[in-house]
């Protein structure tokens, strides 16, 4: 009995051990979970159980800044001012596209966060002069923001949201940070659609918020407690905006218009319209290729009346729209600039940029200003995606040269006829990803 047991206790274990075998879990194959999407360029993968094709990037950039020392008053002549900081900024991108029978349907996502060293504000009290370009000032208490710098969508040839102004053609080659050239360079809500006409010609159309364009506006005589800066009312229409363009291999140009509504927050005076004008030009210049691995120019040029937001996107003082002093007045402010730039890469690791610019402003009843500007700048990228540069930033803002009809009280303006010389240094650190 004790050697049957035995022996079938024995062959149960070794029937039984195929039967475990069998039923032991198999390891899964490798599996992509994440599937390439090549339509769209590199980088998009599809979003798992959808058709829709998503690329996720972002940025990282360190900034030490060496502010305004030109003539005095300055950020290094004014204890109240830093004469130096620092800046750090971080950036998430996210751009969602499907194909449609309609066709392209896309969402895009643009957003940052920004640290600045804490320091002093402007007050917005008070009205900078030439003398103190940058107004009186207040400890700033909180130095982190968050910016929501693209939010839209576009649908066929439809784009609706916070997207570049459709007004803008060239913005900048350098950095810009702290002080750039003349040109419009605004992102702000639109609505608008653009008309593929074939041959890279093409036109676009679109609404845009006005509030992210106007300027001042003025009512009253110089030296008169009556008088005041009467600023805009609520936005009752948006700007009306409209390009013509042409892309090619040797580059592009642009022409494009603008027509905005002047509104006092007071009926007194009545409202105007205001508009702009320019057009562009940038172009690649491929007999520089034997020495530089790329190499490109650029001109453009504004002219408004009553839309200075259009001619300069970077006005280091107050300018106006629009100036009056009786009801039904055309106090309508002029202005225009032209702007120009070069870029190149000398090898895969430099590149260097200079760009400049004069904008002028000419107000009836108040002061000009002429603003001159140049920017420089060089970068070195050891790696792909990883960029060491530095610029420099010279501005000169010119108030006075009164307006022949500027006699009210004897031609007494309100701040001093003068010049102000603003010099800057950037040192940028940033890896693109």
């Amino acid at each position: 009995m004790r050697h049957f047991t035995t022996s079938a206790a024995a062959a149960l274990m070794m029937s039984a051990t195929p039967v475990l075998a069998a039923d032991l879990p198999v390891a899964p194959e490798p599996v992509e979970y994440v599937q390439i999407c090549d339509a769209y360029g590199t980088g998009y993968f599809y979003i798992p159980g959808t058709d829709t094709c998503l690329r996720i990037r972002g940025r990282v950039r360190a900034e030490y800044r060496f502010n305004n020392f030109g003539a005095a008053p300055s950020d290094w002549s004014e204890r109240t001012r830093n004469s130096t900081s620092t800046r750090a900024r971080g950036y998430l991108r996210m751009d969602a596209r499907t194909q449609t029978e309609y066709g392209l349907l896309r969402a895009y996502i643009d957003l940052f966060g920004t640290v600045d060293t804490p320091g002093f504000i402007q007050d917005d009290s008070s009205v900078p002069n030439v003398n103190n370009p940058v107004g009186s000032f207040g400890v700033e208490q909180d130095n982190t923001v968050m910016t929501l710098d693209y939010a839209f969508v576009q649908f066929g040839g439809m784009t609706i949201g916070r997207a570049q102004s459709f007004y803008d053609f060239w913005t900048g080659y350098a950095y810009g940070a702290i002080t750039t050239v003349a040109y419009s360079d605004q992102n702000l809500w639109l609505a608008g659609y653009t008309f593929d006409l074939g041959n890279g010609l093409s036109t676009s159309w679109s609404v845009e918020d006005r509030t992210a364009r106007q300027q001042n506006l003025f009512t009253g005589e110089y030296l008169n407690s009556t008088g005041f800066n009467q600023g805009y009312g609520g936005m009752r229409f948006p700007d009306l905006v409209a390009n013509i363009r042409l892309d090619q291999g040797w580059g592009s140009a642009q022409i494009m218009g603008a027509l905005t509504e002047i509104r006092y927050l007071e009926s007194y005076p009545s409202g105007l319209l205001g508009w702009a004008v320019g057009g562009g030009v940038e172009f690649n210049l491929p007999f520089f290729t034997s020495y530089l691995s790329g190499f490109q120019g650029v001109v453009q040029a504004t002219f408004s009346q009553g839309a200075l937001g259009y001619v300069n996107s970077d006005w280091q003082n107050v300018v106006w729209d629009s100036t009056s002093l009786t009801d039904g007045e055309d106090g309508i402010a002029t202005g225009w600039s032209i702007a120009w730039g070069f870029q190149a890469d000398f090898s895969p690791e430099w590149n260097a940029a200079i760009q400049a610019s004069f904008a002028n402003a000419r107000s009836k009843f108040l002061w000009n200003q002429s603003q001159w500007d140049v920017v420089g700048k060089i970068g070195w990228t050891p790696v792909s995606g990883f960029e060491i540069g530095t610029e420099v930033a010279y501005r000169n803002v010119g108030l006075g040269d009164l307006y022949p009809d500027n006699a009210v009280n004897g031609g007494n303006p309100t701040r001093p006829i003068g010049q102000q010389d603003i010099i800057s240094i950037l040192l940028r650190v940033q890896r693109d990803f």
